[in-house]
């Protein structure tokens, strides 16, 4: 019998805990539960639609700051 190597990642679409085989890692999957889709082993939000532009134009973008933030080293 062999075991079976897993990984849990949240689901960036609805954030449900999922179970992925390491196999599938970098791979395109679909959640079971909401269907969204996303890439293993990557937690980020698929790309958004283009009526978002301006907040990716910088218009949005924190301040820079010299000390270190609250968990940063």
């Amino acid at each position: 019998m062999s075991a079976m190597t897993i990984f849990y990642q949240q689901c960036p679409v609805c954030g449900r805990n999922l179970r992925i085989p390491a196999k599938y890692f970098g791979r395109q999957m679909t959640c079971t539960h909401c269907k969204g889709e996303f890439r293993a082993g990557k937690d980020e939000l698929p790309e958004a639609p283009a009526a978002d532009a301006q907040v990716s134009a910088g218009l949005l973008t924190p301040g820079v700051f010299s000390q270190p933030q609250l968990g940063e080293v």
